[in-house]
């Protein structure tokens, strides 16, 4: 591929607290390549969108274009990556390093930061990634519920094949 944009986000909801981060990778068509959307633990947002970044240049590297442009609505990542601002702070510093050594093995890349409003993608990557959780707990929570109410039913025998059963699954993996 010749030229590729890739949208970055990361985002926290809580600071610290669970992060996720975005990542949309398109071509000079504006055709979607690639999307990230996925959680990435408790952090922070600004060590969010480090990591998304980051995210974004290894799956970069892996197309191999000539030139990416990376779009942030973080001015402080860009200032940072684009050597305007220095940080103290040993963490950023060392994310800050990361990013740089990925984007180094690209032929051509500048990081540019866009207002908020005019970067949609990424951002909504973010969120789908906490919704596919909230989603996930919702499930689990029902399931528990379903197997606590069944299990109330169940006659001695039955509760001690029914642990024996889940014993059973859990050693098999």
């Amino acid at each position: 591929m010749d030229k590729l944009f890739v949208y970055v986000d990361g985002g926290a909801r809580a600071e610290p607290g669970e992060a996720g981060i975005g990542v949309a990778i398109t071509d000079a068509q504006g055709n979607v390549v690639e999307e990230v959307s996925e959680l990435i633990g408790r952090s922070t947002t600004e060590v969010a969108e480090y990591r998304a970044l980051i995210e974004g240049c290894r799956r970069a590297l892996i197309h191999k274009p000539q030139s990416v442009v990376f779009f942030t609505d973080n001015q402080h990542l860009a200032n940072h990556i684009n050597g305007v601002f220095e940080t103290r702070e040993p963490h950023i510093k060392h994310l800050l390093e990361r990013a740089i050594a990925l984007l180094n093995q690209l032929p051509q890349w500048r990081v540019n930061y866009v207002d908020e409003r005019a970067h949609h993608r990424a951002p909504r990557l973010v969120e789908e990634a906490f919704h596919r959780n909230i989603h996930a707990q919702m499930t689990r929570e029902r399931l528990e519920l379903v197997l606590l109410s069944r299990a109330a039913s169940l006659s001695d025998d039955g509760m001690q094949k029914l642990l024996d059963y889940a014993e059973h699954l859990q050693d098999t993996g």
